[in-house]
């Protein structure tokens, strides 16, 4: 063959795995081994690897969608690693430029959303997912796609990126629930991944429960043999992850319709475990109480009677029933809860301390606020027919209640873990008749008025800072429940109607509803004044 002739042959192009490799191989045209999440191509090359099924790697920060949005997010802080951290470093869920805005984002700003604003920062410290997700990204991508989804109602990032993280964790969590996989490895990676996936669902559905459900399961199963549990040994995910379920499936019951699976989940032998730890913790250090990562100053015994008032309001018991004794224990209860909790306990004209923080303050407040709604609870599944928004008792709790949402400050992190206190007061702050919802004409009604409207303006204001579909879900039952005057006064009664004489309406009675609490009633749960 002479010179010409070689010069003119050249190499067919090599044969390339299009349909499983990744995107940079296939743009080098080179053959991909195929590793995953980095290939060893890439790895070795230290190049950006990035799969067909999975998220696109980003060239910058992350900046927003909308041109006129302004991100100070992405700044890095003192103690991250920096986003040109080597390959070699990086735990496996970190790969991309994007991945580590997002992470930083999370560390920054979403860990404060989700935590007491008041609890250590060391839940909010994000060490624990990189140790238990260092080379399983599909952990690392569960706390990235609540961060991601955050960001998204900032414009800092598409819902899509957080979409691609949910399937990635979604893809790994189910991987690690085969069979072949011991349990013993599997556990902590799958609780901590459906902590985060928890909150990502927190959708108008709910469907996030399902995950503090299989939570629940598996730390009763794995504090069973236990007969007392020292808060000191315990991890932060393990403190985080009890927290977090007792507060989630208190809260949510009553949204739900169906609460029988809700109910056999709950691990109340774990979590009489945890609140005696934490009762024998503060007597050993002179009563002084800890501030809890999600509950922050609010008494977990308290949300222990929460779940359990709230399985009882879909019985209605009455005298003579078995669940009667049940109703008045919790009256006990709540009794024994403000001795033992004095924080709980609020006046009309509470005062906070001056030297305090918006966080601490909102800390006090939402202790108090939670255990005054429990107040009216149990009151009215206790004495379901005598007692109305109309009664004595509930007007002057309302006028505290009031006063005590007045003082809080609906602009600090967490302002979502009060949803629970404001849908009870809200059902309490309901018009009694059509007319009342129009026009008010005394002070009562006045009073129902503007705690509507002052419910309305903080859950708007918190959400403009969480973003929580609780907070969304929480609007929408008080809204329904607001209109159920107007409706019973449009539905035709029968027999003789005196003139000027309206159908009057208990906003309470939502609180018994044996489909959840937002759902509409027959025209035969109201009475008529006479």
């Amino acid at each position: 063959m002479d010179v010409k002739q070689a010069q003119q042959s050249t190499r067919p192009p090599p044969r390339l795995r299009v349909k499983t490799g990744c995107q940079t191989c296939l743009k080098r045209r080179k053959k991909c081994p195929e590793n995953r999440p980095v290939c060893a191509t890439c790895e070795r090359l230290r190049l950006s690897c990035v799969y067909r099924d999975s998220a696109p790697p980003a060239t910058s920060d992350l900046v927003p969608v909308k041109a006129q949005a302004v991100s100070s997010v992405a700044e890095s802080p003192p103690g991250l690693l920096p986003l040109t951290a080597s390959l070699s470093i990086r735990p496996e869920g970190l790969r991309t430029a994007r991945d580590w805005n997002v992470f930083n984002y999370c560390a920054t700003k979403y860990m404060s959303v989700i935590t007491s604003p008041e609890s250590l920062s060391k839940f909010r410290d994000l060490s624990f997912v990189f140790a238990i997700g260092y080379d399983k990204p599909w952990v690392v991508h569960a706390a990235l796609a609540p961060a991601a989804l955050h960001a998204s109602f900032s414009s800092l990032v598409t819902k899509e990126d957080a979409v691609l993280y949910t399937q990635s964790a979604i893809r790994g969590l189910r991987q690690s629930l085969l069979p072949s996989r011991p349990v013993t490895l599997r556990r902590d990676p799958c609780l901590a991944t459906s902590l985060f996936l928890a909150d990502f669902y927190l959708s108008p559905f709910n469907a996030g429960l399902t995950h503090h459900q299989a939570i629940a399961q598996l730390l009763e199963a794995q504090f069973a043999a236990s007969s007392r549990l020292d808060i000191k040994s315990l991890s932060i995910l393990h403190l985080t992850l009890l927290d977090a379920s007792l507060y989630h499936l208190s809260t949510r019951l009553i949204l739900e319709k169906d609460i029988d699976a809700i109910w056999d989940a709950f691990p109340s032998a774990t979590f009489s475990k945890y609140i005696e730890a934490h009762e024998s913790e503060a007597r050993d250090v002179n009563a002084q109480r800890p501030i809890l990562p999600v509950l922050g100053r609010t008494p977990p015994a308290l949300f222990v009677l929460i779940f359990q008032v709230t399985w009882l309001s879909r019985k209605v018991p009455s005298p003579g029933d078995e669940h009667y004794g049940h109703a008045f224990q919790y009256l006990i209860e709540l009794d024994r809860i403000e001795d033992n909790y004095p924080g709980v306990r609020s006046e009309e004209n509470t005062v906070l301390g001056a030297h305090g923080t918006a966080a601490s303050h909102n800390s006090e407040l939402a202790a108090k606020l939670y255990f005054l709604a429990a107040q009216i609870f149990v009151a009215k599944v206790v004495n379901p027919h005598g007692v109305t928004s109309t009664s004595t008792q509930i007007q002057t709790l309302l006028i505290k209640g009031m006063a005590l949402l007045e003082l809080f400050d609906p602009t600090v992190p967490c302002g979502q873990f009060i949803c629970w206190p404001l849908l009870i007061l809200g059902c309490a702050a309901c018009a009694t008749t059509a007319s009342e919802a129009v026009q008010c004409s005394d002070e009562p009604e006045v009073r129902r008025g503007q705690m509507r409207r002052l419910i309305q303006e903080r859950l708007l204001r918190i959400w403009n800072v969480s973003y929580s579909g609780y907070v969304q879900r929480t609007l929408g039952a008080l809204e329904k429940v607001w209109k159920l005057p107007g409706i019973i006064a449009r539905i035709p009664t029968t027999g003789s109607q005196l003139p000027g004489v309206e159908a009057e309406y208990d906003g309470l009675n939502a609180l018994l509803s044996k489909n959840g609490l937002g759902v509409a009633f027959p025209a035969g749960n109201f009475r008529r004044l006479i």
